[in-house]
Protein backbone atom coordinates (compact mmCIF):
# COMPACT_ATOMS: atom_id res chain seq x y z
CA UNK A 1 0.00 0.00 0.00
CA UNK A 2 1.03 3.41 -0.93
CA UNK A 3 1.60 5.42 2.45
CA UNK A 4 0.07 9.09 3.30
CA UNK A 5 2.95 10.85 5.42
CA UNK A 6 2.70 14.98 4.35
CA UNK A 7 4.63 17.36 6.64
CA UNK A 8 3.86 18.94 9.46
CA UNK A 9 2.27 22.30 9.15
CA UNK A 10 3.93 24.90 11.74
CA UNK A 11 0.96 24.04 13.97
CA UNK A 12 2.29 20.86 14.77
CA UNK A 13 6.26 21.63 14.71
CA UNK A 14 6.57 20.53 18.73
CA UNK A 15 4.66 17.41 18.17
CA UNK A 16 6.38 16.31 15.47
CA UNK A 17 9.68 16.87 17.19
CA UNK A 18 8.39 15.24 20.32
CA UNK A 19 7.02 12.44 18.20
CA UNK A 20 10.68 11.85 16.90
CA UNK A 21 11.56 8.54 18.85
CA UNK A 22 8.69 7.23 17.28
CA UNK A 23 9.97 7.43 14.09
CA UNK A 24 13.22 6.73 12.12
CA UNK A 25 16.70 7.35 13.94
CA UNK A 26 17.58 10.31 11.72
CA UNK A 27 14.57 12.19 12.99
CA UNK A 28 15.75 11.96 16.33
CA UNK A 29 19.17 13.28 15.81
CA UNK A 30 17.71 16.30 14.10
CA UNK A 31 14.80 16.72 16.78
CA UNK A 32 17.23 16.25 19.66
CA UNK A 33 19.25 19.34 17.77
CA UNK A 34 16.18 21.25 17.43
CA UNK A 35 14.15 20.40 20.67
CA UNK A 36 17.21 21.70 22.97
CA UNK A 37 18.64 24.58 20.70
CA UNK A 38 15.76 26.81 22.36
CA UNK A 39 13.65 26.70 25.56
CA UNK A 40 14.74 23.15 26.98
CA UNK A 41 12.47 23.35 29.92
CA UNK A 42 9.59 24.27 27.89
CA UNK A 43 10.18 21.27 25.54
CA UNK A 44 10.34 19.09 28.40
CA UNK A 45 7.30 20.14 30.39
CA UNK A 46 5.59 19.34 26.81
CA UNK A 47 7.21 15.84 26.77
CA UNK A 48 6.34 15.17 30.14
CA UNK A 49 2.54 16.46 29.39
CA UNK A 50 2.49 14.34 26.76
CA UNK A 51 3.26 10.88 28.26
CA UNK A 52 6.59 10.85 25.84
CA UNK A 53 9.51 11.46 28.46
CA UNK A 54 10.04 7.83 29.28
CA UNK A 55 10.50 7.44 25.34
CA UNK A 56 12.95 9.84 25.47
CA UNK A 57 14.78 8.45 27.90
CA UNK A 58 15.09 5.30 26.27
CA UNK A 59 15.94 6.72 22.93
CA UNK A 60 18.83 9.02 24.52
CA UNK A 61 20.39 6.03 26.31
CA UNK A 62 20.30 3.48 23.59
CA UNK A 63 22.16 6.07 21.50
CA UNK A 64 24.66 7.30 24.41
CA UNK A 65 23.07 10.82 23.74
CA UNK A 66 22.73 11.78 27.10
CA UNK A 67 25.26 14.58 26.51
CA UNK A 68 23.23 15.96 24.05
CA UNK A 69 20.82 17.42 25.94
CA UNK A 70 21.06 19.49 29.04
CA UNK A 71 21.55 18.35 32.63
CA UNK A 72 18.19 19.50 34.04
CA UNK A 73 16.76 17.68 30.80
CA UNK A 74 18.55 14.68 31.46
CA UNK A 75 17.44 14.63 35.23
CA UNK A 76 13.92 15.40 34.06
CA UNK A 77 14.00 11.96 31.70
CA UNK A 78 15.71 10.44 34.52
CA UNK A 79 12.94 11.02 36.75
CA UNK A 80 10.09 10.38 34.38
CA UNK A 81 11.54 6.95 33.29
CA UNK A 82 11.35 5.21 37.34
CA UNK A 83 7.73 6.45 38.10
CA UNK A 84 6.69 5.24 34.71
CA UNK A 85 8.12 2.15 35.35
CA UNK A 86 7.09 1.88 38.76
CA UNK A 87 3.81 2.91 38.38
CA UNK A 88 3.78 -0.03 35.60
CA UNK A 89 4.59 -2.48 38.05
CA UNK A 90 1.72 -1.81 40.32
CA UNK A 91 -0.76 -1.44 37.31
CA UNK A 92 0.31 -4.83 35.91
CA UNK A 93 -0.17 -6.71 39.34
CA UNK A 94 -3.49 -5.53 39.66
CA UNK A 95 -4.08 -6.24 36.30
CA UNK A 96 -3.12 -9.85 36.77
CA UNK A 97 -5.42 -9.85 40.03
CA UNK A 98 -8.08 -8.83 38.23
CA UNK A 99 -8.33 -11.26 35.62
CA UNK A 100 -7.84 -14.09 37.91
CA UNK A 101 -10.93 -12.32 40.03
CA UNK A 102 -12.82 -12.12 37.22
CA UNK A 103 -12.34 -15.44 35.88
CA UNK A 104 -13.50 -16.73 39.33
CA UNK A 105 -16.64 -14.74 38.54
CA UNK A 106 -17.53 -16.00 35.35
CA UNK A 107 -16.78 -11.58 34.38
CA UNK A 108 -15.70 -11.63 30.78
CA UNK A 109 -13.54 -8.33 29.90
CA UNK A 110 -10.72 -7.05 28.27
CA UNK A 111 -7.83 -4.54 28.63
CA UNK A 112 -8.28 -1.32 26.48
CA UNK A 113 -6.56 1.37 25.00
CA UNK A 114 -2.80 2.12 26.67
CA UNK A 115 -2.89 -0.82 29.41
CA UNK A 116 -3.27 -2.95 26.46
CA UNK A 117 -1.85 -1.20 23.89
CA UNK A 118 1.42 -1.26 25.26
CA UNK A 119 2.35 -4.91 25.75
CA UNK A 120 2.42 -5.52 21.89
CA UNK A 121 3.39 -2.20 20.62
CA UNK A 122 6.48 -1.61 22.85
CA UNK A 123 9.65 -3.59 22.85
CA UNK A 124 9.35 -2.37 26.33
CA UNK A 125 5.99 -1.71 27.84
CA UNK A 126 6.87 0.34 30.96
CA UNK A 127 7.85 2.86 28.22
CA UNK A 128 4.13 3.40 27.91
CA UNK A 129 2.83 5.61 30.74
CA UNK A 130 -1.28 5.03 31.49
CA UNK A 131 -2.91 6.87 34.34
CA UNK A 132 -4.85 4.48 34.36
CA UNK A 133 -6.23 0.72 33.25
CA UNK A 134 -9.17 0.91 31.06
CA UNK A 135 -11.15 -2.30 31.16
CA UNK A 136 -14.24 -3.12 29.30
CA UNK A 137 -16.95 -5.77 30.02
CA UNK A 138 -20.64 -6.04 28.65
CA UNK A 139 -23.62 -3.99 29.97
CA UNK A 140 -25.00 -6.87 32.03
CA UNK A 141 -22.26 -7.80 33.69
CA UNK A 142 -21.33 -4.15 34.95
CA UNK A 143 -22.38 -4.50 38.56
CA UNK A 144 -20.91 -7.75 38.78
CA UNK A 145 -17.81 -6.18 37.86
CA UNK A 146 -17.67 -2.91 39.97
CA UNK A 147 -18.54 -5.42 43.04
CA UNK A 148 -16.25 -7.77 42.09
CA UNK A 149 -13.21 -4.68 42.50
CA UNK A 150 -14.60 -3.05 45.45
CA UNK A 151 -14.86 -6.77 47.05
CA UNK A 152 -10.89 -6.23 46.09
CA UNK A 153 -9.97 -3.67 47.93
CA UNK A 154 -11.18 -0.49 44.99
CA UNK A 155 -12.80 2.47 45.76
CA UNK A 156 -15.81 3.69 43.43
CA UNK A 157 -15.24 7.12 42.39
CA UNK A 158 -18.72 8.46 40.70
CA UNK A 159 -18.57 10.98 37.82
CA UNK A 160 -22.23 11.63 37.14
CA UNK A 161 -21.38 12.77 33.95
CA UNK A 162 -19.73 9.47 32.88
CA UNK A 163 -22.32 7.33 34.40
CA UNK A 164 -23.57 6.41 30.81
CA UNK A 165 -20.50 4.39 30.16
CA UNK A 166 -18.08 3.98 32.67
CA UNK A 167 -16.68 4.63 36.00
CA UNK A 168 -13.41 4.97 38.06
CA UNK A 169 -12.33 2.55 41.01
CA UNK A 170 -9.38 3.67 42.78
CA UNK A 171 -6.76 1.48 45.09
CA UNK A 172 -4.13 3.26 46.19
CA UNK A 173 -2.05 4.56 42.95
CA UNK A 174 -3.69 2.28 40.55
CA UNK A 175 -7.12 3.61 39.05
CA UNK A 176 -9.51 0.88 36.97
CA UNK A 177 -12.01 2.70 34.61
CA UNK A 178 -14.38 0.59 33.96
CA UNK A 179 -16.43 0.94 30.57
CA UNK A 180 -19.70 -1.13 29.75
CA UNK A 181 -19.78 1.25 26.26
CA UNK A 182 -16.65 2.38 23.77
CA UNK A 183 -18.47 5.89 23.41
CA UNK A 184 -21.72 7.45 25.13
CA UNK A 185 -24.58 5.12 24.46
CA UNK A 186 -25.99 7.34 20.53
CA UNK A 187 -22.33 8.02 19.39
CA UNK A 188 -21.70 5.35 17.37
CA UNK A 189 -24.59 3.05 14.91
CA UNK A 190 -24.53 0.04 16.86
CA UNK A 191 -23.22 -0.67 20.14
CA UNK A 192 -20.16 -2.75 19.98
CA UNK A 193 -19.05 -3.58 23.11
CA UNK A 194 -20.43 -7.00 23.46
CA UNK A 195 -18.54 -7.92 20.11
CA UNK A 196 -15.38 -6.41 21.30
CA UNK A 197 -15.52 -8.63 24.11
CA UNK A 198 -16.37 -11.74 22.18
CA UNK A 199 -12.99 -11.17 19.69
CA UNK A 200 -10.87 -10.41 22.55
CA UNK A 201 -7.63 -12.42 22.58
CA UNK A 202 -5.13 -13.18 25.30
CA UNK A 203 -2.29 -10.90 26.38
CA UNK A 204 0.34 -11.14 28.47
CA UNK A 205 -1.49 -12.68 31.26
CA UNK A 206 -4.81 -10.93 30.63
CA UNK A 207 -7.64 -10.32 28.12
CA UNK A 208 -7.02 -7.62 25.56
CA UNK A 209 -8.52 -6.57 22.36
CA UNK A 210 -7.93 -8.36 19.21
CA UNK A 211 -5.59 -6.58 16.65
CA UNK A 212 -8.33 -4.96 14.34
CA UNK A 213 -10.52 -3.80 17.58
CA UNK A 214 -7.28 -2.20 18.92
CA UNK A 215 -6.74 -0.08 15.91
CA UNK A 216 -10.33 0.92 15.68
CA UNK A 217 -10.42 2.33 18.76
CA UNK A 218 -7.30 4.47 18.25
CA UNK A 219 -8.73 6.06 15.48
CA UNK A 220 -12.40 6.73 17.16
CA UNK A 221 -12.13 7.16 20.63
CA UNK A 222 -9.82 10.22 20.49
CA UNK A 223 -12.18 12.22 18.20
CA UNK A 224 -14.79 12.34 19.93
CA UNK A 225 -13.18 12.34 23.94
CA UNK A 226 -9.87 14.05 22.95
CA UNK A 227 -11.16 16.46 20.04
CA UNK A 228 -8.42 14.87 18.29
CA UNK A 229 -5.45 17.22 18.89
CA UNK A 230 -6.73 19.52 21.59
CA UNK A 231 -4.15 19.58 24.72
CA UNK A 232 -6.43 16.45 25.81
CA UNK A 233 -5.06 14.53 23.27
CA UNK A 234 -1.97 13.20 24.46
CA UNK A 235 0.81 12.25 21.77
CA UNK A 236 1.44 8.44 23.19
CA UNK A 237 -1.25 7.81 22.03
CA UNK A 238 0.23 8.61 18.32
CA UNK A 239 3.38 6.92 19.32
CA UNK A 240 0.67 3.95 20.21
CA UNK A 241 -0.47 4.06 16.75
CA UNK A 242 2.97 4.68 14.94
CA UNK A 243 4.45 1.35 16.87
CA UNK A 244 1.69 -0.81 16.85
CA UNK A 245 1.38 -0.40 12.77
CA UNK A 246 5.03 -1.36 12.64
CA UNK A 247 5.15 -4.25 14.99
CA UNK A 248 0.87 -5.90 14.22
CA UNK A 249 -0.36 -6.88 11.01
CA UNK A 250 -3.48 -4.46 10.62
CA UNK A 251 -6.45 -5.37 8.70
CA UNK A 252 -7.34 -2.44 7.05
CA UNK A 253 -10.13 -3.92 5.24
CA UNK A 254 -11.47 -5.16 8.01
CA UNK A 255 -11.46 -2.56 10.24
CA UNK A 256 -12.94 -0.11 7.17
CA UNK A 257 -15.92 -2.41 7.17
CA UNK A 258 -15.91 -1.54 11.40
CA UNK A 259 -16.07 1.80 10.68
CA UNK A 260 -18.90 1.72 7.88
CA UNK A 261 -21.04 -0.35 10.34
CA UNK A 262 -20.67 2.05 12.98
CA UNK A 263 -21.02 5.27 11.40
CA UNK A 264 -17.42 6.51 12.40
CA UNK A 265 -15.81 6.55 9.06
CA UNK A 266 -15.50 10.45 9.56
CA UNK A 267 -14.36 10.48 12.74
CA UNK A 268 -11.31 7.79 11.76
CA UNK A 269 -10.41 9.64 8.91
CA UNK A 270 -10.26 12.77 10.99
CA UNK A 271 -7.54 11.21 13.68
CA UNK A 272 -5.75 9.00 10.99
CA UNK A 273 -5.03 12.21 8.74
CA UNK A 274 -3.93 13.72 11.60
CA UNK A 275 -1.68 10.83 12.86
CA UNK A 276 -0.28 11.58 9.24
CA UNK A 277 0.58 14.74 9.61
CA UNK A 278 2.71 14.01 12.48
CA UNK A 279 4.93 11.38 10.49
CA UNK A 280 2.61 8.36 11.09
CA UNK A 281 2.41 5.35 8.00
CA UNK A 282 -1.14 5.45 7.50
CA UNK A 283 -2.33 3.15 3.75
CA UNK A 284 -3.55 6.52 1.32
CA UNK A 285 -5.91 3.68 0.34
CA UNK A 286 -6.95 3.20 3.06
CA UNK A 287 -7.72 6.74 4.34
CA UNK A 288 -9.69 7.07 0.50
CA UNK A 289 -11.86 4.31 1.42
CA UNK A 290 -13.13 6.14 4.87
CA UNK A 291 -12.62 9.70 3.60
CA UNK A 292 -16.03 12.10 4.20
CA UNK A 293 -17.39 14.47 1.26
CA UNK A 294 -15.01 16.61 -0.67
CA UNK A 295 -16.46 19.48 1.20
CA UNK A 296 -16.09 18.37 4.66
CA UNK A 297 -12.78 17.09 3.62
CA UNK A 298 -11.76 20.95 3.39
CA UNK A 299 -13.88 21.41 6.36
CA UNK A 300 -12.30 19.15 9.20
CA UNK A 301 -8.51 19.77 7.38
CA UNK A 302 -9.38 23.53 7.71
CA UNK A 303 -9.68 22.50 11.62
CA UNK A 304 -6.64 20.22 11.85
CA UNK A 305 -4.10 22.21 9.50
CA UNK A 306 -5.31 25.47 12.23
CA UNK A 307 -5.18 23.49 15.33
CA UNK A 308 -8.38 24.75 15.93
CA UNK A 309 -9.57 22.04 19.00
CA UNK A 310 -5.98 23.68 20.84
CA UNK A 311 -7.23 27.14 20.00
CA UNK A 312 -10.36 26.99 21.43
CA UNK A 313 -10.62 24.55 23.93
CA UNK A 314 -9.97 26.81 26.92
CA UNK A 315 -12.20 29.69 25.74
CA UNK A 316 -14.65 27.88 23.55
CA UNK A 317 -14.79 23.96 23.85
CA UNK A 318 -18.89 24.23 23.28
CA UNK A 319 -18.15 25.73 19.77
CA UNK A 320 -15.63 22.55 19.50
CA UNK A 321 -18.29 20.45 19.82
CA UNK A 322 -20.92 21.91 17.18
CA UNK A 323 -18.46 22.96 15.07
CA UNK A 324 -16.18 20.39 14.75
CA UNK A 325 -17.48 16.77 16.67
CA UNK A 326 -20.60 16.95 15.00
CA UNK A 327 -18.66 16.69 11.85
CA UNK A 328 -17.37 13.33 12.28
CA UNK A 329 -20.75 11.42 12.06
CA UNK A 330 -20.83 9.83 8.33
CA UNK A 331 -24.52 11.30 8.59
CA UNK A 332 -26.68 14.08 9.71
CA UNK A 333 -28.96 11.52 11.63
CA UNK A 334 -25.86 10.07 13.34
CA UNK A 335 -25.25 12.99 14.60
CA UNK A 336 -28.63 13.62 15.77
CA UNK A 337 -28.74 10.09 17.76
CA UNK A 338 -25.31 11.32 19.45
CA UNK A 339 -27.36 14.07 20.60
CA UNK A 340 -30.31 12.52 21.47
CA UNK A 341 -27.54 10.08 23.54
CA UNK A 342 -25.95 13.04 25.45
CA UNK A 343 -29.24 14.36 26.18
CA UNK A 344 -30.64 11.36 27.73
CA UNK A 345 -27.05 10.48 29.07
CA UNK A 346 -27.78 14.20 31.06
CA UNK A 347 -31.40 13.28 32.00
CA UNK A 348 -30.13 9.91 33.67
CA UNK A 349 -27.15 11.37 35.36
CA UNK A 350 -28.27 10.49 38.65
CA UNK A 351 -29.14 7.18 38.25
CA UNK A 352 -26.05 5.64 39.31
CA UNK A 353 -25.90 1.18 39.40
CA UNK A 354 -23.47 1.73 41.71
CA UNK A 355 -24.75 3.89 44.08
CA UNK A 356 -24.64 1.46 46.89
CA UNK A 357 -20.83 0.77 45.96
CA UNK A 358 -19.90 4.93 47.00
CA UNK A 359 -18.18 5.12 49.91
CA UNK A 360 -20.15 6.55 52.80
Amino acid sequence: MNQARPAAPLAFRTHWLALAPARAADDLEHAVEDAFAGEATAFMAFLLANGLGPLWHQALHSRQWQGRVPPEAQETLNLSRFAAAALYLLQSAELRRIDHLFAAQGIAYAAIKGAHVRELAYDDPSLRPADDVDIIVSAGQRVAAARALVGAGFHYHPAPDNISHEASFVKGRVTIDLHWNTFRPGRSRVDVTDALVARRVRVAGFWGLSDTDAVFLMLTHPAFFKYVCSPNMALCRVADFMFWTRRRAVDWAGLAALLRDTGLNSAAWTVSSWFALLGAAVPADFLAQISPGKARVRYLRYWLERDLPTQWFKRRPLLIQLGFTLFLHDRPADAGRAVCGWLRAYRRRRDDPFAALAAP
